[in-house]
């Protein structure tokens, strides 16, 4: 039996202030998504890349360097393929199931979760989901994974 993973991560990120935050928010929002998932692949990595998640030849075993995003157009559109160690595939909830139908075992995938604006903090949560079918239908496990903080502050500064 697999094994629910749990563990959370708290990633501090200074953003500029004022009216350079206002005029860049939308390239703001996209480098915040894009900080998130690379920062949350890199803890996930560490904290689990030597594990064995197949499941005794069940599932396709997770490859942290190689990772499949669930799509969600308003989110991940503007996110890179690559990052210096990581490399994303983002596959629409049809391609996600072409993709079981052809491998025939469940998969991991990474889920990138709306901003959460938290007053001075923003967070988004990246959470990592197993890939099924039943009768022909998608079926997404229930989703584990870190939470990333940012704090937006006059300091240009990471903490």
């Amino acid at each position: 039996m697999h094994a629910t993973r749990l563990w959370a991560v708290i990633c501090i990120i200074i953003l500029r202030s004022g009216a350079a935050l206002s005029q860049e928010a939308a390239q703001s929002k996209d480098t915040l998504y894009s900080m998130a998932l690379v920062a949350g692949v890199a803890e996930m990595q560490k904290q689990w890349g030597y594990i064995d998640d197949g499941d005794n030849g069940s599932r396709v075993r997770t490859d942290y360097h190689h990772l499949i995003v669930r799509k969600k157009p308003e989110i991940t559109d503007d996110l890179p393929s690559q990052s210096d160690e990581f490399h994303f595939d983002y596959l629409d909830d049809a391609l996600l199931l072409g993709r079981y139908n052809k491998v025939k075992k469940g998969f991991s995938i990474l889920e990138v979760h709306p901003i959460h604006d938290r007053g001075p903090t923003l967070k988004i949560h990246i959470s990592q989901s197993w890939v099924e079918s039943h009768q022909g239908h998608l079926s997404i496990e229930f989703p584990t994974g870190p939470t990333l903080n940012f704090a937006s502050t006059a300091s240009s500064k990471p903490t």
